[in-house]
């Protein structure tokens, strides 16, 4: 209970609490923003239509720029800022903070360090004329001009250490640089070495490391407190002898029993004088960010929605305390940055609520009061207070969306390159917030329940009764559906324009069906005999969160920050990807329901030896041949000879073993022989699990490597395997009660003319709606949300709590007409020829360089490379790419984009070792 007497403004944001939280409680739906037919993108509002089911609605000015601000510096007279920069124009955006627009946005010279920048860190000098920026193997040094313009940087090289963590292989962990602070006399740097586990002491000079100190797994952030050092340990303390482990970055990480992910948060004290680890302090999971106040270090837990306070005097965390804004309701907020508004106000920056959270605070010690809310952009992930002009510096990561120029892609030979939206076309945001009035708090928060879609959860979310008549997809959370059974088919990288486009029916622009009916007669016919959907969106960029958001619903901050480079893992496996609320499965499985699952999460397919399943395509085709009867002789490899393997404990036991995880040299005809063979024994024995979810990738394409089918060819590929799926499903006793979800991971491989998140989503279903073309606004967590709501099992999270099931998509009149195959009009053997069938010298060295790539994990391509190939070869290599001004060689690509990312974020200077699915286990 509250002692003290409450200021004009706190009592303003008390009421404001309290008409909040009334609202969330009992406001009516239509109270929120609707999303109805709207189409991602700017609103005639004002307001940005994010494809997370969400608005955002800046408060404040906002400043756009090209790329995602991931890291942002505030330089000492605070007329400008530096932001570390992802897919943007250039690797460091300088901001005129005072003027309102972008100054430069800039990539050192080539040569110039690693080429990837880091997840955080950048720190000035005290005179603000030097700035030091992490890379991931090294610091860069920039002089910095008086209007705050960056020169060319040197390298402060971090020396190699045969004492780190290494891979199965014996690679070294590389540095990883993350955090950045002064020493307390500012003669030294000190720097956060995550990938080392340690905290580094730096000479700014000469860049020499004078001394390391180890600290716990994953150390992002560090903030100085007297002579002490307080480093953030995302993956918590070391593990102990016999404790659950599981790995990041090749780091071993106390694990959760159920589904692996980090079970701890920790924060070291370090003696500066000794270089030591004088205490270590339990906080909450994921502690992302740090902020000396005083004698007192703040911590954000983002994987808590809590905030932990180190009375350092003390020696002790004196309190937590919760920052989600919705009292009893699922975890998801992601608190990810702290500051103080003034002296007695502290800000939390709440990444998925894109908003930040004001508290009346007045010291660890003392009551804490809940202020309001302020709306932001997309996921802003640092705060910063400029005393010289008076306002709060928030860097929104995805800020408006995917809204910058257009991109060209090209998909390889038979297909015309595209040009259009891009998931990669990222508008971050830096935005300027003056100090707001209690009339303006209440404003704004209000309007983040409105832009997050709060108003009125509790009644929408009522739980339902058991009792009640069954309906197809139930508008009560529990009361029965008509549905037992849920397939979710997740596919690879697709727009809808790519697939669809060609669909007069639909919003789509035909120019950009590159995969067309000709190519996915399946697709076109699934969408002619059930729901056109025209209006779905990924929630993610890539695979790494695309996975995530499908089969968890949310993805938490670890995740979202790594898409500056994902050089730490990409995506899963990594104990610290996995989020708190666990998987679909896990949902599935805490409520009574069983589950199957075939290649999803899956990360290793080996041999009993260790090492890779043999085989190329051709040898994986024969063998699909002989498992349907259309050919004779011996399989080259007997099924359940090579078995995937995950690092998640909840899934090892629902996890078909002898399904081929991602494996571009394993037609989906395999798959689907697999899928067949274990439904019809599901058919037999009338145990099929209510949640199942499959993983056919092959319309991710295998690039123009010899020995593979073309781009078309394996998109054919895949589109036949999931039409012979469904037709297995809908000819069986379990077609009746059964609905079939078929969903693209991501967009990210593809331009849409509405927006590049647009996926191509198939429902097939005796419920669902015959021939109907739906054009309600939808995202993937909506897909989730309507496997919950079909299923009885509550949300998971905050994001899927406040999305909708997709009524619209549904009938509860059923037709039980089976689904008919529709056959391959491209020969799948269709193959790329061989360097020794190539004569134009072009070609060859294209053809040269994409055999060194690795298109056996996903998306381990280089971004501007790669699109430069398949554009070359659709275009007899001899037409320039959009922008460029001749045909260029690998090399010159490579050159003239040192920083080039690959398909899906990763950088193209990774260790072998570093990219997805590792031999180890």
């Amino acid at each position: 209970m509250r002692r003290r007497t409450l200021s004009t403004s706190a009592l303003g944001a008390v009421a404001v609490l309290a008409t909040a939280t009334a609202a969330f409680a009992a406001a009516p739906g239509d109270a929120n923003t609707p999303l109805a037919d709207h189409l991602v993108g700017r609103q005639q509002d004002g307001s940005v239509l994010t494809s997370n089911n969400q608005y955002v609605t800046p408060a404040g000015t906002s400043i756009e720029q090209s790329g995602r601000p991931m890291d942002l510096a505030v330089r000492p007279d605070g007329r400008t800022a530096v932001d570390l920069t992802k897919s943007g124009a250039g690797l460091f955006t300088v901001v005129d903070l005072a003027g309102g627009k972008v100054l430069q946005q800039y990539t050192p010279p080539k040569g110039t360090g690693s080429g990837t920048i880091g997840v955080a860190g950048l720190l000035y000098s005290r005179d603000g004329n030097t700035l030091y920026a992490t890379q991931s193997k090294n610091l860069l040094k920039f002089p910095v001009a008086a209007d705050g313009t960056l020169g060319k940087p040197s390298v402060l090289a971090l020396p190699a250490d045969a004492d780190v963590p290494k891979d199965a292989n014996g690679t070294a962990a590389a540095p990883l640089p993350t955090g950045l602070a002064w020493s307390p006399d500012g003669s030294r740097i000190l720097v956060v070495l995550d990938g080392w586990n340690r905290l580094g002491v730096l000479d700014p000079g000469t860049g020499a490391l004078t001394a390391q100190t180890p600290v716990g797994v994953a150390p992002r952030d560090v903030v100085v407190v007297g002579g002490h050092a307080f480093v953030g340990n995302e993956g918590g303390r070391t593990p102990r002898a016999g404790e659950r482990t599981n790995l990041s970055y090749d780091s071993p990480v106390v694990a959760e029993r159920r589904d692996g992910r980090a079970s701890t948060g920790t924060v070291s004290e370090i003696d500066l004088a000794a270089n030591k680890v004088v205490r270590t302090y339990r906080v909450g999971l994921d502690p992302s960010s740090l902020l000396a106040h005083g004698t007192e270090v703040l911590v954000t837990n983002s994987s808590d929605d809590t905030v932990s306070v180190i009375d350092t005097v003390r020696k002790q965390v004196a309190r937590t305390f919760n920052v989600n804004p919705l009292p009893g309701q699922p975890y998801g907020s992601s608190p990810n940055a702290l500051e103080f508004l003034d002296a007695g106000h502290l800000v939390v920056s709440l990444g998925r609520n894109n908003a930040l959270a004001v508290y009346e605070y007045t010291g660890a010690h003392r009551p804490i009061a809940f202020d309001g809310l302020i709306p932001t952009g997309w996921y802003p992930g640092t705060v910063r207070w400029n005393a010289p002009l008076g306002r709060l510096v928030v860097a929104s990561q995805a800020g408006v969306g995917a809204l910058g120029p257009a991109r060209t892609i090209s998909q390889g030979p038979g297909t015309t390159p595209a040009t259009g939206h891009q998931v990669y076309a990222d508008v971050g945001t830096v935005g300027l917030i003056a100090k707001p009035t209690p009339k303006e708090m209440a404003a704004y928060t209000s309007q983040v329940f409105a832009n997050n879609r709060w108003n009125g959860l509790k009644e929408r979310n009522k739980t339902g009764s058991r009792g009640a008549a069954p309906v197809a997809v139930p508008l009560r959370t529990g009361s029965p559906s008509k549905i037992k059974h849920v397939f979710v088919i997740v596919r690879e990288n697709r727009t809808y324009d790519q697939e669809l486009g060609d669909d007069p029916r639909g919003n789509g622009n035909p120019a950009y069906a590159q995969f067309g009916a000709n190519v996915t007669p399946n697709a076109h016919e699934l969408v002619r005999r059930f729901p056109l959907i025209d209006n779905l969106y990924s929630d993610g960029t890539n695979s790494a969160s695309g996975h995530t958001w499908l089969d968890a619903g949310f993805v938490n901050d670890y995740l979202e920050r790594s898409y500056a480079n994902y050089i730490r893992n990409y995506g899963q496996p990594d104990a610290m990807v996995y989020p708190k609320s666990g998987f679909l499965w896990d949902n599935a499985r805490a409520h009574g329901l069983s589950a199957r699952v075939w290649g999803e999460y899956a990360e290793w397919f080996t041999a009993p030896d260790g090492k890779d399943c043999p085989g190329t395509w051709t040898q994986w085709y024969q063998d699909s041949k002989i498992l349907e009867g259309k050919a004779t002789g011996q399989l080259h490899s007997p099924i359940g000879h090579c078995q995937t393997r995950t690092d998640i404990p909840s899934l090892d036991g629902i996890l078909a073993h002898d399904f081929p995880n991602f494996q571009t040299q394993i037609p989906d005809q395999y798959r689907a022989d697999l899928f067949e063979r274990d439904f019809g024994q599901y058919v037999k024995n009338g145990k099929l699990p209510a949640l199942n979810m499959l993983w056919v990738m092959d319309d991710h394409t295998n690039g123009l490597n010899a020995g593979y089918p073309t781009p078309s060819a394996m998109v054919a590929d895949n589109d036949l395997a999931t039409g012979r799926i469904i037709d297995t499903i809908s000819h069986s006793r379990y077609w009746k009660d059964s609905a079939i979800f078929v969903v693209e991971d991501d967009s990210q491989n593809g331009v849409d003319h509405v927006d590049g998140h647009r996926n191509v989503t198939l429902i097939a279903s005796p419920y669902a709606r015959r021939g109907a073309v739906d054009h309600t606004y939808y995202s993937q967590l909506n897909v989730v949300r309507t496997v919950e709501q079909i299923l009885g099992l509550p949300p998971m999270n905050q994001l899927d709590l406040a999305a909708e099931p997709m009524f619209g998509a549904f009938t509860d009149t059923p037709d039980l007409t089976p689904y008919e195959v529709q056959p391959n009009k491209i020969p799948l053997d269709t193959l790329n020829p061989s360097a020794a069938q190539v004569t134009n010298a072009m070609q060859k060295s294209w053809l040269a360089w994409s055999e060194k790539q690795d298109f056996r994990s996903e998306d381990n391509l280089a971004f501007a490379p790669f699109n430069r190939l398949t554009w070359y070869a659709s275009t007899g290599w001899t037409k320039p790419y959009p922008g460029d001004a001749k045909v260029m060689t690998p090399q010159e690509v490579l050159r003239r984009f040192p920083q080039t990312t690959v398909v899906n974020g990763t950088e193209n200077d990774l260790p072998r070792s570093r990219v997805p699915h590792r031999t180890h286990a």
